[in-house]
């Protein structure tokens, strides 16, 4: 069963508290609109224009980390593969030994660490994988240009594996969203309480104008919270080139004229 994506609940959660708030100061609060009507439109637009800035930074900022850290796993999937074709290029052992490791990277990843990210936490198992990838190649002594070529090209490879798992394990340990959004929260009640000041006038289509100020300002909240979790939650990042990667190698294992090429 699909559940109702986060986004859509924060949006209809704020529209609820904008009317519910609503209604009790349009009962208990009357502000004389003629008197104070220059002060409030001034105040409100100034505030109203300080927190659209800020919340359209935040959301660019965090849809920027987003795709980042997107492009980084996308980029380790990537150098794994590109490990598993360069070793065409070596002896058979040793082709075979970090062709199989590249494979159990990618099983883990998928299979064990993936899940654990979402709880804000790492695979011992996924390192031991690469630490003996990193072992194998690192340790591999070349017999002429052509394997030096290879080695050199694979070392590079090992070496960006390492620095993209680093950024998306670093990218768990990330606060900024949690201490940001306190402050998100305030801002928005402000410009809310400003609103809710316009007592006199049309209260229904008052209402809902609220209604729909404050479903803008719950989806801007709710995609800096969203973006800033990506490995968890409704857009978790998925581990796509990993899976990609164990697919050609079942079908390697399966198709005969792959097999055969792969044993050349």
């Amino acid at each position: 069963m699909n559940t109702i994506p986060t986004i859509f609940l924060l949006c209809l959660g704020a529209a609820a508290v904008a009317a519910v708030g609503f209604l009790i100061v349009h009962r208990l609060v009357k502000i004389d609109l003629d008197q104070h009507q220059n002060f409030l439109d001034a105040m409100l637009s100034i505030v109203g224009t300080l927190v659209s800035i800020l919340l359209g930074l935040l959301v660019a900022a965090a849809l920027d980390h987003y795709h980042t850290l997107e492009q980084n796993v996308d980029n380790e999937a990537s150098n794994v593969s590109e490990i598993f074709r360069l070793t065409f290029g070596l002896p058979l052992e040793s082709r075979n030994h970090i062709r199989a490791l590249c494979g159990q990277y990618c099983l883990e990843v998928v299979n064990q660490e993936w899940p654990m990210m979402a709880q804000g936490q790492s695979s011992d198992k996924v390192f031991i994988v690469y630490a003996k990838l990193m072992t194998e190649i690192v340790g591999f002594k070349p017999n002429d240009n052509g394997e030096t070529n290879v080695h050199s090209a694979m070392i590079n490879a090992i070496q960006q594996v390492g620095d993209c798992r680093r950024a998306r394990l670093l990218a768990l340990q990330s606060t900024w969203t949690k201490q940001l959004m306190p402050m998100l929260l305030m801002c928005s009640g402000i410009v809310l309480t400003f609103a809710f000041l316009y007592v006199k006038r049309g209260a229904i289509l008052h209402g809902v104008l609220i209604c729909l100020v404050a479903v803008a300002l719950g989806g801007n909240i709710g995609l800096v919270f969203l973006l800033g979790n990506p490995f968890s939650g409704d857009w978790k990042i998925q581990p796509l080139g990993f899976i990609y990667n164990i697919k050609l190698l079942e079908r390697a294992r399966t198709e005969p004229e792959l097999k055969k090429m792969l044993l050349q």
